[in-house]
Parts: structure tokens; sequence; C-alpha cells
């Protein structure tokens, strides 16, 4: 027998998502909250629709339920609870406790995750997990003591400090021998985002919010090794910061992005522009970037969705403190398969702080008081998060 931990979701399939490129998708990917019996949101499952049933990854509640796994000639022997579950990928039947149990479809395994029907999953693990009756959630009957490694019933438990906000990563984009875009005079992009970064990281520092900074000086990082650098130090929030670029000099405004496939020619641009920069990258780094199929891009979209929520509603708080605090137009929040937000496990958004090719952003961002605003503007969207993030997890 060899044992298989089951990791989180994200640690599955983050590695593979960062070499990965997005393209568009018919598979709809969407998520619903795993609860304690008190209500209280422990984290979001990721649910991929496969014809008529919703299926959904172990992995993403082992962390929670202390589940436990093996793999004896080809069938996962799962523990958990008072429960022993024995299920085999590509059947629709397990046996638990003995007993048989019928599947509305068979389990499935993608990238070392195992993947099973929603509706059944309180008959495939009875003494752990319940649904509501709509299936709309997942409440755990126990959760993981993690100092003693012991699954215990929630009522058993003393009361769980409420999880807290910790930090927040800033990505100042480009550095090095990728310069970024140019502006008037000698406005290069990569000294502009950095000092927006920095100025945003004292502005949060004042506010008790940790923050850390992929690139503190004018190195070059592969945008993999961005993602990699938010990962370890546990990020709650990814910011990937840059300025736009257009041949009409008229367009003007900041903009926002998440990590799902282009809508619009447009924001494809603006993807294939900042993911230009693996042409810089070493050899062995530009392995990574390989064309994506439609198989692929559903495991990436897997690996983050259950962050996809988080992301779009800070883009928007993000878009509208940038234009209240630093007087530059929000032109819209928008999606499309940026390199640099593959594979971060927490929410994630890249913000185009204006345009170089344009007059009015340019003086903006050529200014010391404008990049202050719009450094005020990360900082003050940060804490608004903060806030939201918490009163969700109470």
């Amino acid at each position: 027998m060899r044992p298989i931990p089951l990791h989180s979701l994200i640690g599955c399939l983050a590695a593979l998502a960062v070499s990965l490129v997005l393209c568009g998708s018919a598979f709809g990917v969407t998520a619903v909250p795993l609860t304690d019996l008190a209500g209280t949101t422990l984290a979001r499952l990721p649910v991929m629709q496969r014809g008529d049933v919703r299926i959904v990854p172990l992995s993403s509640m082992a962390n929670w339920g202390g589940f436990e796994s093996e793999i004896d000639r080809g069938k996962y022997r799962i523990s958990s609870t008072g429960c022993l579950t024995i299920l085999e990928p590509r059947n629709s039947f397990a046996e638990v406790n003995g007993a048989f149990v019928q599947m509305h479809s068979a389990a499935e395994v993608w990238d070392g995750s195992l993947w099973l029907p929603l509706v059944d999953l309180d008959e495939l693990f009875p003494t752990t997990i319940e649904l509501s009756d709509s299936a709309d959630s997942v409440r755990l009957l126990g959760i993981l003591d993690s100092t003693s490694g012991i699954v215990k019933p929630l009522t058993d438990l003393q009361v769980a400090t409420p999880w807290s906000f910790g930090k927040v990563i800033l990505d100042p984009g480009h550095g090095g021998r990728d310069p970024g875009g140019h502006g008037p005079g000698d406005l290069i992009e990569k000294d502009l985002v950095l000092d927006i970064a920095r100025r945003a990281e004292l502005a949060l520092k004042k506010e008790g919010i940790a923050v850390a900074l992929t690139r503190r000086d004018d190195s070059f990082l592969s945008l993999a090794e961005r993602t990699r650098q938010a990962n370890a130090e546990a990020g709650d929030l990814f910011l990937s910061i840059h300025c736009n670029s257009n041949s009409d000099a008229r367009v003007n405004g900041a903009e926002c992005y998440i990590l799902q496939s282009a809508r619009s020619e447009r924001a494809e641009k603006v993807a294939q522009d900042e993911n230009r920069v693996v042409e810089l990258e070493r050899d062995g780094e530009r392995t990574k970037y390989v064309e994506m199929s439609e198989a692929n891009f559903i495991l990436m979209t897997m690996a983050t969705s259950q962050y996809l929520l988080d992301s779009e509603r800070w883009a928007g708080i993000l878009l509208s403190e940038v234009s209240d605090r630093a007087g530059i137009m929000g032109r819209a929040v928008d999606q499309a398969g940026f390199y640099v937000l593959m594979g971060a496990a927490m929410p994630a958004v890249l913000l185009e702080c204006g345009y170089l090719s344009n007059a009015e952003d340019a003086r903006l961002l050529a200014s010391d008081r404008g990049r202050q605003m719009l450094a005020e503007a990360i900082a003050g969207s940060v804490v608004k998060m903060k806030v939201e993030m918490e009163a969700a997890a109470r």
C-alpha cells in the first residue's frame, strides 16, 4: 500500500497552473461553501459540472476533515472519523463501512485529486459530512484539531480563534532587463510601479497590515517566480502592479484584471503584452509556458476557482478606490490569461494603473502626488477586503 496525502487543491494543481496558457473554455466551474456546524465558512469548494452531476475534489476538504487516503491495487481507501470508504476511479459504486453505495456518477481522478459527486458526499462520508437540502453547502460534522492531529466533533472543540487577515503580496511588474512600457521623457514602467508598491507598503503598514514585495530593487523575476514567492509568503491577497500603453494616445484610465479566459480581444491583447516577458526568461523558465488545451484549462480553472469570487470583488473595490482617490477614470474589471496570476493560492488581481501613452495619465504617473494617491488607493482596497474577508470568516 502506498500512502497518498490529500493536500489542498491549490497544492495539487498550482505547479501545473503556472505552466499553462489560458484559452477559451466551455466548461463551467463554480464553488460551494464548506462550513462548520455553526455555519462559519471554512473554505470554498470548487465544483465542476459533469453532465447533470456536480463533482468536487476530496482534497479541498481533507485539511479540514482529517481524511487519510491509501491506494491499494488501484482502489482508494479513505479513512475519516468512524468511517472507511473504498472507491475505484471510473466506478460508480463505493463501499462504505462494508455496505455498497451507488453514486450518481463514477469517481474521477485528475492530477492526483479524487473528484466525487457533490450530492453523494454525505452517503460516502456519513460520520463526517452533512449536505444542505439543496446541496448548496457542505457541513463538516468533525474538524481536524491541528494540535493533536485528531478529528474531534465540533461540539467538543473549544471556540476557535476567528480567522484573521495576515498579509498582502505586492508585485511590482517588470524589472531588470524587462523595462516594461515607456512614457514621455524618461518614464519607465518598471520604476513607476516599484515606487507605487513601496508607497503602498508604507500606507498598509500604517494600517497594521503586513506586506511582502516580490522585488524591492531593479531586479528581473520570472512570472512564475512571482507567484511562487506569493505562495511561499502565505499571502491572503496578491496584486501585480503595472502601467498600460496603447497605440491610440486618447485611450486612458485604470483597469483591473482577474484570471479567467478573455472575454474580448482587447483584454486578450493586454494579457499577451504582459505575458511577452517570458521571451526574456531563461530557457529553463520558458519551457514552463506551453500552449494550453481546453482539458488543461479545466485543471487551471479548478485550481483557482475557490478564489474567483474574492478576486472579482477585490478588483471592483480597487478600481473604485483608484478612481475616487487618484482621479483616474476606472475603465473596467476584466479577465484574461495572465501568467503572473496563475497558481496564486489566494485572491489575485492585476492592476493597470493608467496609460503611459496618454498625456493625462502619464502626467499623474510622473508626479509624486499621483503615485502616492495610487498607493493609497491600493492600501484602501486592501483594508476594505480585509474587513470583508474577516467578516465572512466569522
